[in-house]
């Protein structure tokens, strides 16, 4: 493993994983952070998208578009 800046050892996942760490801000505005984790890419991708669907941006554009053609 290589030696990062502050004598951690940096990680390296395997092939196929990558490493994540996530973070997130909840409404009362409190950021959450977890431990970082190996993940599949497949899982990485997949999970990824279901957020990205359920996210409130995306339901404000979907709703955007009806109204502007209907």
């Amino acid at each position: 493993m290589t030696e990062r800046r502050f004598g951690r050892k940096a990680r390296v996942p395997r092939p196929g994983y990558a490493l994540v760490s996530v973070s997130a801000r909840d409404a009362n505005g409190f950021v959450h952070h977890y431990d970082e984790i190996e993940a599949p890419l497949g899982s990485l991708r997949e999970s990824l998208a279901i957020l990205h669907l359920h996210s409130s941006e995306t339901d404000a554009a979907h709703r955007g578009e009806e109204a502007a053609s209907s």
